[in-house]
């Protein structure tokens, strides 16, 4: 029987996009008949349910303070490394400062965010991040005690991330800084789709338009942006409504979905936008049938839903702070915004204009990155194929 693999991520609490990760590399083990387990000190969801194939998560379920929790895992992977497991893959900086507080076996390590991107990483505090860490602009200085912590938290999670065997990221940028904080040479793995394949492109009626996003309602996904650019649009002399009939459609949930509802209708909007909140796959993939254009002003490490939307032949506008704009930019399907809202408001009307005069083919499609893709050169890097 072949050895066991270890994927770990601390917290599972929701579907989001480590765990949609996650659940393609073990995909990709399964159908290539590699024995492996999720690991994690506790899950609120049922993440086994999301998988199509008998998927083993192993929940921990240590004290819920950092001591017994980084020992949990040191004993964890102990354990498995006796049992002849490769080393284990572990996900997020959050892993890595459990891993930084005991010295264990070997592993790898995959940092889906850098601590620019985690508004709640304290490590940013520490006094070595002043003057080493441009990307990061501090509003406040922080008092004595959460500089304390905050140098603390740092060192242990570069203790953690300069253990790893490899560590893995998905973009140039997040690659860059982790260069600048942590001083480790990253492997770029950028993750890709799993998704039907074009049936070709459609040209869309642009007397009926359909725009889509697809996020979690939080501050970094900027779907007030999108309210805001079409609501511009919407008050101008030409109306965006007098040159066609849109709709904006919004899927998902977070700690904004009240406040953006109450925006669109501020707007004067909220008629032509529709909240959808969770929904089921098959209903998402009607979206994205119906849709003519997919809007992700996100910041965010990657940006998935982007490629989503391009392999089912619905053209995109996103910014460059979604790392995903790195194999997008100077495709027509594709465009990259680098300010605001009257820029997204700009690049609508631009994607109009490709749209209405068939600048948009089938033949002009950029070249995705694949599920599959992703999961076989993590599987290499860690050597457990």
């Amino acid at each position: 029987m072949s050895a066991e693999r270890i994927v770990f991520v601390p917290f599972i609490h929701a579907f989001a996009g480590v765990e949609r990760l996650i659940l393609g590399l073990s995909r990709f083990l399964h159908e290539n008949g590699a024995r492996h387990t999720v690991a994690c000190f506790s899950q609120t969801i049922d993440f086994a349910s999301y998988a199509k194939w008998p998927l083993n998560v192993h929940e921990l379920a240590p004290l819920r303070n950092p001591v017994a929790e980084g020992w949990a895992l040191h004993r964890y992977l102990r354990r498995a490394h006796g049992r002849g497991s490769p080393p284990a893959l572990l996900f997020d900086l959050k892993a890595a400062f459990y891993a930084g507080m005991f010295s264990g076996p070997a592993f790898h390590l995959h940092l889906t965010d850098p601590p620019s991107l985690l508004p709640a990483d304290i490590s940013k505090c520490g006094p070595s991040f002043r003057g080493v860490y441009p990307p990061f602009k501090r509003q406040t200085y922080p008092g004595i005690i959460d500089s304390a912590r905050g140098e603390i938290v740092h060192r242990i999670n570069r203790r953690g991330v300069k253990s790893a065997l490899s560590v893995i990221a998905m973009s140039d940028s997040i690659a860059a800084e982790l260069r600048t904080v942590y001083s480790v040479e990253p492997k770029i793995v950028r993750p890709g789709v799993l998704a039907p394949p074009r049936s070709g492109f459609t040209q869309v009626k642009l007397d009926k338009l359909r725009i889509l996003s697809v996020c979690r309602l939080e501050p970094n996904k900027r779907v007030d942006w999108i309210l805001h650019a079409l609501a511009d649009l919407e008050s101008r002399a030409s109306p965006l409504s007098s040159a066609t009939d849109w709709t904006l459609d919004v899927v998902g949930v977070g700690s904004q979905e009240r406040q953006l509802r109450a925006l669109a209708s501020q707007l004067g909007i909220g008629e032509k936008v529709a909240f959808h909140g969770a929904i089921s796959d098959a209903r998402l993939e009607q979206l994205f049938a119906a849709s003519s254009l997919f809007l992700m002003p996100a910041v965010q490490g990657y940006g998935l839903p982007a490629l989503e939307a391009l392999a089912r032949g619905v053209p995109v506008i996103l910014h460059r702070e979604s790392g995903v704009s790195e194999v997008l930019r100077g495709s027509l399907w594709a465009a990259v915004i680098d300010d605001g809202v009257e820029t997204l408001a700009r690049a609508i009307n631009t994607m109009l204009d490709r749209l209405r005069d068939c600048e948009i083919s089938q033949s002009q499609a950029p070249a995705l990155p694949t599920e599959s893709g992703w999961a076989h050169e993590i599987s290499m890097i860690c050597r457990w194929i």
